[in-house]
């Protein structure tokens, strides 16, 4: 019995390989708040924030701009610096380091 191998099938560890996870932070300056998330496609997750979710907090708060960004070969790296963001000291760092300068400027 011959094994019948696909010759695409690498091209699946391949993308995967390539795929970068980016963790964000959101600014909505007309309610002075954040959002700290994570995504593959920041540019279609901002434009769910801004334009196509229905419900949940970001929905309220619109619009969003993004302020910050970090970026992780693993999503394994970036859920641990999203989860770090929104510690106290995460939010501490996000308010002093990156909104207050924005604020500056």
């Amino acid at each position: 019995v011959l094994a019948t191998i696909n010759p695409f099938s690498f091209l699946k560890g391949f993308f995967y390989f390539w795929m970068m996870f980016t963790t964000y932070v959101l600014c909505s300056e007309k309610f002075n708040k954040i959002y700290i998330g994570f995504s593959t496609d920041v540019e279609n997750r901002l434009i769910s924030h801004n334009e196509k979710s229905t419900k949940g907090f970001t929905v309220k708060y619109r619009p969003w701009k993004i302020v910050y960004t970090e970026v992780f070969q693993t999503k394994k790296e970036a859920l641990k610096r999203e989860k770090q963001l929104k510690t106290a000291r995460g939010r501490k760092f996000v308010w002093d380091e990156i909104i207050s300068k924005i604020k500056q400027t």
